[in-house]
């Protein structure tokens, strides 16, 4: 009797003690807050926005300066002015999909693409990404940018998780403990690109200056200027890239560069 008795109560006040404490030593130290709130960043709604922004790019011995419009719905339609002067629109491009279109209003021409690879560069813009990367990158919807499948990684001691990326753009990625993409290395054989993200201090938070090099000596500065937040949907007519009867479409390889700047 005295046997059951004080097993009773050992039960009883087992379950009346306090939860052991939980160690997240580990769980900070593996990075999982800095990646869970990365994650996060993928269901950020696809709205209207309109960027203007300038782009500095080149070399260290020849820079050039534009400044560019860019807005769209979200991801899928997209329009960007590139202005290389006061009232001078040196490009106009579109992107749809897979589909790449660029129109220079000085020589009527007009040249398009339609593929997976980096159409910008093909232009002379020195910026690895296509317009949706872009457009997500700066409207904070990383993970659609640079992928879900970040392997994870140690924390450095100022609490940044640098962890590998697989599939494309793939790479290396280091995230704060906010999500936010601080530093993204395409780690190619011949050293590929490197992009420092700087983020604006409003309650936004979003890009503010994306800096990138690459390691052949190119190099460009995105810097936003203004953000606005359309309440209605862009047209159709707003989104497409009407161009005249008579101009000639010619394919992105036979493209010169238009994007002199200043």
């Amino acid at each position: 009797m005295k046997t059951r008795v004080l097993f009773a109560l050992l039960i009883l006040l087992s379950a009346c003690a306090k939860p052991a404490a939980v160690d997240v030593t580990e769980e900070k130290r593996n990075g999982m807050d800095n990646l869970r709130n990365y994650l996060a960043s993928a269901d950020v709604p696809s709205t209207p926005f309109h960027v203007r922004m300038s782009l500095r790019f080149g070399s260290a011995e020849d820079t050039r300066r534009v400044t560019a419009l860019f807005w769209g719905n979200g991801e899928d339609r997209l329009r960007l002015d590139v202005m290389a002067g006061i009232g001078v629109t040196a490009a106009k491009i579109a992107e749809d999909d897979r589909h790449f279109l660029v129109y220079s209003p000085n020589e009527n021409k007009a040249w398009f693409f339609q593929g997976t690879a980096k159409p910008l560069l093909r232009i002379g813009v020195p910026i690895p990404f296509h317009l949706s990367h872009l457009a997500n990158l700066l409207n904070g919807r990383y993970a659609r940018v640079f992928g879900k499948e970040c392997g994870q990684g140690e924390l450095s001691q100022d609490g940044l998780l640098r962890c590998e990326l697989a599939g494309k753009p793939g790479g290396s990625l280091t995230i704060d403990a906010d999500g936010l993409p601080r530093l993204w290395h395409e780690n190619r054989k011949d050293g590929g690109w490197e992009m420092r993200i700087v983020y604006s201090e409003d309650a936004r938070g979003l890009p503010h200056r994306l800096m990138l090099t690459a390691e052949d000596g190119k190099r460009a500065v995105v810097l936003v200027k203004e953000r606005e937040k359309p309440s209605t949907p862009f047209t159709d007519g707003q989104l497409r890239l009407a161009l005249p009867e008579d101009t000639p479409l010619l394919p992105l390889a036979k493209y010169k560069s238009v994007l002199r700047g200043q």
